[in-house]
């Protein structure tokens, strides 16, 4: 009785495709640096529309790989603007699974619908003067746990930051 209830309820594990090859990568480069920090958006400015299985290619343009990013979450499109609220994200509302130095690859892996906010910096050697890692001796990641580098996060190995957001 108590499993027909939960499928019945919408809780079956299948109901969302989570998968790569129905939710490929989109690369978002709208946002740039300032002062060595990237963000997706301001706490009450449009935040990136989150669905899941959704997966962004977020192009940071920090100039070397982050060495920590943190990732909020609200129900509100507007982020703080209208009363709403930001959360950190926790285990698997985002998951990232790559950082390089053009991008950090953001994916929900819940099926649970948010808006998106990240911020990320302490790119060393970054043009812009970034400075060192934030929160951890390591610097790695900060809120985030790992995910490796072989080649380029998103694009052509050969052609950095190449790619396109159509499927």
């Amino acid at each position: 009785m108590g499993a027909s209830a939960a499928f019945a309820a919408g809780c079956s594990p299948n109901r969302c495709d989570r998968s790569e090859e129905a939710n490929p990568p989109i690369e978002f480069v709208e946002a740039t640096p300032e002062g060595g920090i990237y963000e997706t958006s301001a706490p009450d400015g449009e935040l990136l529309y989150f669905p899941g299985g959704m997966r962004y290619a977020l192009k940071h343009h920090l100039g070397a790989r982050p060495r920590w990013w943190q990732v909020y979450l609200s129900f509100e499109r507007d982020g703080t603007k209208s009363g709403g609220t930001l959360a950190q994200a926790a285990g698997n509302q985002a998951e990232v699974p790559c950082v390089d130095d053009q991008h950090l690859i953001v994916v929900n892996g819940s099926c649970s619908e948010y808006w998106l906010r990240v911020v990320a910096g302490g790119a060393v050697g970054a043009a812009d003067g970034a400075t060192g890692a934030a929160g951890g001796a390591d610097g790695d990641g900060m809120g985030a746990a790992g995910g490796t580098v072989v080649g380029r996060c998103f694009g052509d190995d050969g052609a950095p930051g190449g790619g396109s957001a159509e499927p």
